[in-house]
Formats: structure tokens, sequence, C-alpha cells
């Protein structure tokens, strides 16, 4: 076997099985995508303001308030639309029960009880609160969330406002970036970077540029980083003729099957461990829509992994990470929906927030309850696993060094049994970290401790580890 570059080991940093990057071989394992569970709606529209709440983005954790803040978007009235563009404002204290306060910030219907909160744009308007992060490094605490807003005046492109509590909001001085609708934002606090993707054209249609910044304020050319390819094109025709022809699905109103195809309608990059990891929303075009306006259509969102925001490779073969519900399951998220910005670590879950929609286009029986903010969960780290059978797998990973003193594994043995060995870069087994010294793990956890005989630390230098499942299932391991 040609012996490859080590990679480090960060203390607390989990590796998890979204690519091959660290496996040096893999015997008799199997890998498992697994979906999130979908939970239902958590937010729904206001009947007194009315709207139809989108969001594209993920709730924030207030220490000092001790709650969850989240801002929806899509929601500002007729009455007050123009040069008018509101944010909806929403606390938490659990993140499943939200409450809509009173900003006190817009006058409506002649009371200022509402929840409406905006960025001023300086000319009179206002702008929606398109993503949102908490910035617990900034030493100034005006400028603790930062947050992005789509604009169309005078060009299409993004800006830039910060706050102290989520509610005031101030526009920044900083040079807007072109972009067409659909922007993301993230925050990697652990590298202190500030990530946002701009909707561009690219080879199949609406495609997806990355601008980074260190400071919130000096921002990177834009570069296109991921467009749907030409397999996207030839699947697309398999997926819209599948959703059509089943009478269980919400059907668009405009259907023309010359015109079927498919491109990226929103992306999302946020840091997760060792990865980058992208919600890529898929929009399928069933056609296009009267009047020549767009086209109809309903989304899936795959999930994309990459070292470096840059190159990006699917995560299990293109399956969807998120698709539309069936009709009879009363659900929102029945043609369209809008992904998750980032996974929210919630005790040893994840929790996805996202929009779903009954209807793209007005068919004859809409309501207007047509949209809400739904939540999906997984296990912590649960996006793939490596599963090994009744004949057993074995996992070994490339030469690395690492910064801990214990090794963690996240996975499941409660029907089964996990050992694992050290083995030194030339690939030999180290005295005393053999499989016949290891404990065996016959436990469901998403944090296992691995022991070795008489052993309490790891040792230094460059390693290999050597994981044997039975009828067992690992997700991620660490050092810490």
């Amino acid at each position: 076997m040609t012996q490859s570059a080590h990679f480090h080991l960060p203390s607390g940093e989990r590796q998890l099985f979204l690519d091959d990057t660290d496996i040096a071989q893999s015997d008799g394992l199997v890998t498992t995508f697994h979906p999130p569970e979908k939970k239902g709606p958590v937010i729904r529209r206001i009947p007194s303001i009315g709207g139809y709440p989108e969001i594209r983005t993920a709730p924030a954790w207030d220490p000092s308030a001790q709650v969850w803040k989240l801002w929806t978007v899509c929601v500002t009235p007729e009455e007050l639309q123009g040069q008018a563009g509101m944010s909806g404002y929403h606390e938490s204290p659990d993140g499943l029960h939200w409450s809509a306060p009173n900003t006190q910030q817009v006058k409506f219907q002649g009371s200022y009880n509402n929840n409406f909160v905006f960025i001023p744009m300086g000319d009179g308007g206002t702008s929606e609160i398109f993503g949102a992060v908490y910035d617990s490094t900034d030493p100034d605490p005006a400028r603790r969330y930062k947050a992005i807003s789509f604009t169309r005046v005078p060009v299409q492109s993004i800006l830039f406002a910060t706050s102290p509590d989520g509610i005031v909001w101030t526009r920044l001085a900083v040079p807007p970036v072109s972009s067409q609708d659909e922007p993301n934002f993230s925050f990697d606090e652990q590298r202190h970077q500030f990530i946002a993707t701009v909707k561009v054209k690219g080879p199949y249609g609406r495609s997806h540029a990355l601008t980074t910044s260190p400071d919130f304020t000096h921002w990177s050319e834009p570069e296109l980083v991921f467009h749907a390819d030409a397999q996207d094109q030839e699947e697309a025709k398999t997926i819209i003729g599948r959703h059509v022809a089943d009478p269980t699905r919400q059907q668009p109103v405009f259907v023309h099957p010359e015109e079927w195809a498919t491109d990226v309608y929103n992306f999302a990059i946020s840091r997760y461990e060792s990865r980058y990891i992208g919600f890529a929303t898929f929009f399928y075009h069933t056609g296009r829509a009267w009047e020549g306006r767009n086209h109809d259509g309903f989304h899936q969102v795959q999930l994309a992994v990459s070292p470096d925001m840059r190159r990006w490779a699917r995560v299990g073969n293109r399956q969807p990470f998120l698709a539309p519900s069936h009709l009879n399951a009363g659900a929102y998220d029945t043609l369209q929906m809008m992904a998750p910005s980032r996974p929210v670590l919630r005790g040893e879950e994840l929790w996805f927030y996202y929009t779903g929609l009954k209807h793209r286009w007005p068919p004859e029986n809409m309501t207007a309850d047509r949209n809400a903010i739904c939540l999906a969960t997984l296990r912590r780290d649960g996006f793939v696993s490596l599963d090994g059978g009744a004949q057993g797998g074995i996992l070994m990973t490339k030469t690395f060094t690492h910064g801990g003193e214990k090794l963690y594994l996240n996975a499941v043995a409660k029907s089964g049994v996990i050992t694992c060995t050290l083995l030194d870069a030339a690939g030999q087994p180290i005295p005393g970290f053999a499989p016949a010294d290891c404990q065996p793990i016959t436990e469901d956890s998403t944090r296992l401790a691995v022991h070795w005989q008489g052993q309490e630390r790891l040792p230094a230098g460059q390693l290999r580890l050597r994981v044997y499942l039975n009828e067992a299932r690992l997700y991620s391991y660490w050092v810490e």
C-alpha cells in the first residue's frame, strides 16, 4: 500500500466519514447515508401580520439572554412593501417553542405591537435579515450580532449590518458584494472566518460563489464553487418523472416535459467538525409558468462536503438529505423547501431548521397557511456511518499525529462488538494497543471512550487506527 502524507487530529475535533480522505483501508464495511428525521413545523404564519415566513439562517443562541433567536423573511405586509423589507423576530428557550416578541420598531395597522425588525438602508428604506450569527469574539458589545441582507437597489448585492441584541440593527459602511437573490451566511468561530455564498449564473443556471472575511469588513472576491452538472440534468428527468406520476405528491401547476432540468437554488456552507459541509437546494424545473415568469417545480436538498470550501463532493451518492413530504403526512414541505443554513448542536443531536412550502405557484386550492419553519433532527455526527455485519469489517485510517491523550468513538454496538488497535507509521502493531488489549465496546453512545488494558494515554508520534466492527456501526472518532 502506498503511504500517504499524514494528517493531524486536533483535540476534540471529530473525524467523520463524509468522504474517505482519512481512510487508508476499508474491508467488509458498508457506507450508509442517514437523512434526518422530520419533526414538523415550529414557527407558522402569524395571521394578523400575514406574509409567508421563510428562513435563510439558523437560530443563534444568546448566552446573556439565555434564548435562541431567529429571523424570518418574506413577511413584509403588502401595505408596507415598496422600499420596505422586514424580518420577523422570534425567540425560544428550547428551540421548539417560539414566541414573537413585540419589538416596538415598526408601525403597522396603527400599532407598534409586532415582531418586525429591519436593517435601515439610509435612504428611508429598510431591508430584511437574510442571515445572522452571534459573534462572541467581538470585543464591542454593539457588534455581537452580525447579519447579511440582499438588496436590488441600486444593483443586486448583499450588504452587512451589526446589532447588540439582534433587534436594533445598524448597516455598515462596507462595500456591497454582488449577488443575485438567495445568499447564505455562517461563521466559523474557531477559525474566525465569516462565510457567505452569493448566487451567480453558472453552466446550468443558478450557481453559487464563495466570499469570505476575517473581520466582517474586508470580503474576498466571489469565486464560483458549486453548480449543477450534466449528471444532475440526466437524473432530473427521472426524479421529476417519478414525482409527477405519484398521486401522493403535491403536484406543480405547470408541467412541460421538454423543459425538465435542475439547478441549485440555494447553497449554504458551514464548518462542521473536521470538514466544511454544504446544503444544496436543488430546484427541479417542471415547466415555465404563466406569462413566461420563472419556472414551476419542486426542491430537494443534497449534502456536500469539502476540505476547503472550493472542492466539493456529493455525500450519499446524490441521495436527498431532505425531500418533499407526501400529501398524507400533514406536512408543509410537500413541494418546496429551503435548506438548513447550518446544523445546530443540541445535546447529542443535530437540529436542522428549514423552510417548508406547500406550493410554488398558486393552485386553485391554495390557502394562506402555505409556509412554515420546520425542524428535522439527526444523531450527532450521524450523516454517514460505516457498518460491519455478522462477518465483521475493518477500518484503517491513514497515518496521523494527534493533540490528545484518549481516543473516543461515536458508535452503535449494542448488538455486536467493536475493538481497536493502534499501529505505527509503518503499519506495525504498537505493544499494549493490540485488539486483545482493547476492552470490547458493546454500547450505543455518541461518546465512547476506548480503553486498552494498562494503557492510560495514547502514544505520541505518527499512528494509525484500526477499528474492528462486528454487527456494529461507526459514525466518528476523535481524541481529547
